[in-house]
């Protein structure tokens, strides 16, 4: 049996990358012995993961922003441990984005190997491209992706054994820091179809169409194109905007809402019921990773206008939604003319993308997910054992 050692240093809550995490590891196949260690489990996790939560029982009350500091160092003195306990023979360890680079040597020295999680494209991509975002709106830069973060990540990823890239994208972004392609592992995030299971559609409109955008509503999921692209088509409907809106948009956001046809709900606890009201979801993103949003939305059979990096290994243009190049406003306002006049259409690319959808559950992304580091850790077995077949890497 191999061993997987997860090295997650948040609070798992139910949301964000925690959730992505407990999502994947829940379905990893049982051969594989699965530990994670994290910060506090706020939610449980199966009975086949052996959870370590780092911080202290009473600590584990206080809210979050108070107890973070504290959280990655309670981490890592556990994970050291665990590093000390198992053998490298039969043990791979498994990072999240966030992870220090003093866990990385010290998994390094003693001989495991070490999988990286990536969420989103690599910073040396995304900065340029958020830089370029704003810019384009004569805004000052707000994404936080500066030079020493690009600085710091490309150095750490250089270091790492194998990483997994949840879209084409990702791996692009991965070969242009000069990593190499045997070491990227192509996988993808995914959705809980038993999230949608209670959900009641919204009430429908009495005319017209329903677009629907979930996420941050903000410059890098490329709200303010796709605001300006909705006034201009002129669709007989409203487009829906659920999710947080960011401070350097909430006044053009406001300016839209006034107009009657955009409708901004804020946060919705039962996403379902949006996603079945709607006829087609609009994400025309700038970076991304696997976005979850897309999977969910084309799991309840809309089709999907997006871009390369919102496509998470599902859209395909004319087939599943449309895929239009990011920042490309007149490609944005046809794609958005041709969704809403041709209901057919609609209906054939919606069910395209519910079949699509079935192959990104987390239970099958999960599984595939533990299967390649089962096949990860074996092969390092085998090429450690044929450059000595006498080594001993249980190392003090």
């Amino acid at each position: 049996m191999t061993r997987c050692l997860v090295y997650a240093a948040y609070s798992f809550n139910g949301t964000g990358p925690a959730q992505s995490c407990a999502s994947i590891v829940a379905h990893f196949p049982p051969e594989l012995s699965t530990e994670v260690y994290l910060a506090r489990a706020r939610t449980p996790l199966p009975a086949n993961v052996r959870v370590h939560e780092s911080l202290p029982p009473l600590v584990r009350r206080l809210p979050w922003r108070i107890v973070a500091r504290h959280a990655d160092r309670a981490v890592d003195r556990a994970f050291l441990r665990a590093l000390r306990r198992n053998a490298p023979a039969d043990t791979v360890v498994y990072v999240w984005p966030g992870s220090p680079q003093r866990i990385i040597e010290a998994a390094h020295r003693r001989g495991f190997p070490v999988v990286r999680e990536m969420i989103n494209s690599a910073c040396a991509t995304s900065g340029p491209i958020l830089d370029e975002a704003y810019r384009s709106l004569d805004m000052a830069p707000s994404h936080g992706v500066s030079a020493e973060v690009i600085r710091g990540e490309t150095s750490e990823l250089l270091t790492y054994d194998y990483l997994f890239a949840s879209n084409p994208e990702v791996e692009k972004s991965l070969i242009a820091l000069g990593i190499s392609s045997r070491k990227i592992r192509p996988t993808a995030f995914g959705w809980d179809p038993d999230r949608f299971t209670d959900s009641t559609p919204a009430t429908p409109l009495a005319h017209g169409v329903r677009a629907l955008f979930v996420g941050t509503i903000g410059v890098r999921k490329g709200i303010p194109g796709l605001l300006r692209a909705w006034q201009e088509a002129d669709i007989d409907g409203e487009l829906v905007l659920a999710g947080r809106v960011e401070p350097d948009v909430a006044e053009l956001v406001d300016s839209y809402l006034r107009h009657g046809r955009v409708r901004l709900t804020g946060y919705v606890s039962d996403i379902g019921s949006l996603y079945r009201s709607a006829d087609f979801f609009v994400f025309p993103t700038f970076e991304e990773g696997g976005p979850q949003v897309t999977y969910e939305a084309a799991g309840c059979g809309l089709p999907v206008i997006t871009t390369p990096m919102g496509a998470a290994r599902l859209v395909e243009s004319e087939r599943s939604g449309l895929v239009v190049a990011a920042g490309e406003h007149d490609q944005l306002r046809q794609a958005l003319l041709s969704m809403a006049g041709n209901a057919e259409q609609r209906r054939r690319w919606g069910a395209e993308a519910r079949r699509r959808a079935a192959e990104f559950t987390y239970q099958r992304v999960g599984r595939q997910r533990g299967e390649q580091l089962a096949e990860i850790a074996g092969q390092w077995r085998s090429d450690r054992r044929s450059q000595d077949p006498n080594e001993n890497r249980m190392q003090p």
